[in-house]
């Protein structure tokens, strides 16, 4: 089976899923998330571990336990962070090494950040704006604003290495992913979709356009630091969990942020 057909076979029956549980919200979506923080914890951990950051594989329990936890206490954010902190903080302590246990400690707290609480602020969203649709629209934005950015950078892109952590990615494809979420929230507004106001429609075109590429490029980031290709093999064609959802988790992060400061 050719590499494209194997993206064309995931996308067949990973995107339906996704749309599903984006629609339903609740039970569905809890769980596709809690998937994302099991698999996206292992997948992190193993990157770190090819850059000799050995955190420990007992974070894969703890993060989705802190995913849920987070989902089911939510005026405890605050206080199960402060927890993870000072777990991690005490196993640097037991196992101290001068070189490693300061990186180790700070890669550990932003792994649990990436795959436990973005996920969770994710799911969050729902409890703010309960059967708006507005995840699904999120979801739907920032995989325009993706095919956008690709297909203008790969036919018009001249202006390269924008940034030299992804020296491929064009400066035309990345104005492309600003301004398609633009046209796109204009277009959502005019119908109707979801009855957005201008503010949630404002949020979701910055979200998708501006955060979304970024999510993407700290993904890259990531992977630079250990030296991989992919977060994993896991999709075939299209790598690991967190290749998949690294526009989603920020993007989707910080719309939950923004929604709970403005109106």
């Amino acid at each position: 089976m050719s590499e494209l057909n194997k993206r064309v076979l995931v996308s067949i029956i990973f995107i339906p899923v996704l749309i599903l549980a984006l629609y339903f919200e609740g039970i569905p979506l809890y769980l596709m998330f809690l998937l994302l923080s099991l698999m996206g914890s292992k997948e992190y951990i193993s990157m770190m571990r090819k850059a000799d950051i050995l955190i420990p594989w007992l974070w894969i329990v703890i993060n989705p336990v802190l995913y849920s936890l987070w989902l089911l206490f939510p005026k405890a954010e605050i206080s199960l962070l402060f927890l993870a902190i000072i777990a991690a903080m005490l196993h640097e302590l037991s196992v101290w090494d001068e070189k490693k246990s300061v990186p180790r400690f700070f890669a550990n707290l932003f792994g649990t950040v990436y795959t436990a609480m973005m996920p969770a602020m994710i799911v969050k969203i729902g409890f703010i704006l309960p059967g708006s649709k507005i995840l699904l629209a999120l979801i739907l934005m920032i995989w325009i604003v993706d095919s956008c950015a690709y297909f203008i950078g790969m036919r018009f892109g001249k202006r390269r290495e924008v940034t030299l952590v992804s020296p491929r990615k064009s400066l035309e494809g990345f104005i492309a992913g600003l301004l398609a979420p633009v046209l796109i929230s204009s277009i959502l507004y005019i119908i109707g979709f979801g009855h957005f106001s201008p503010m949630q429609l404002v949020l979701l075109a910055l979200a998708a356009g501006v955060f979304g590429q970024l999510g993407d490029l700290l993904e890259s980031m990531l992977k630079r630091f250990c030296n991989v290709k992919d977060s994993s093999k896991l999709i075939p064609g299209h790598g690991g969990i967190l290749d998949r959802t690294d526009s989603i988790l920020l993007a989707g992060s910080f719309l939950y942020a923004a929604l709970l400061v403005l109106p």
